[in-house]
């Protein structure tokens, strides 16, 4: 599949986690990808315009949330990367943002990345 114009954010503070879903993405979909760590995505998001962010998911669903608030914000779709057990972090609306368990499962991770890209062009 190829996509060059999706542009891709990945707020991560494993960098060694960022990486491995940056190659996963750069072999499967030809996008561009950019990496932060998550004290910088607010910045990050100002600074740049991204289709699709994936996020390191916090452990309070408060933080969760704004966090969601401020992707979507910007306009782009979200995924969470999660080492916890639950799938789904409910955003305000209703409106549910998947999430991607650690460690990284290609098959996974781009199941939701073209679900999520999907979504984008309806």
């Amino acid at each position: 599949m190829s996509n060059p114009s999706l542009r891709v954010l990945i707020a991560e503070n494993q960098y060694l986690i960022a990486m491995e879903v940056e190659q996963i993405l750069v072999d499967a979909l030809d996008c561009t990808v950019a990496i932060v760590p998550l004290v910088r995505l607010k910045d990050q998001l100002r600074e740049g315009k991204f289709d699709l962010v994936l996020l390191d998911k916090a452990p309070t669903e408060a933080l969760n949330r704004d966090r969601a608030r401020q992707v979507t914000q910007s306009g782009a779709a979200l995924i969470f990367l999660s080492s916890y057990d639950d799938a789904l972090v409910e955003a305000p609306g209703s409106e549910a943002f998947p999430s991607v368990t650690k460690p990284i499962q290609a098959e996974e991770l781009m199941r939701a990345v073209l679900a999520a890209t999907a979504r984008m062009s309806t």
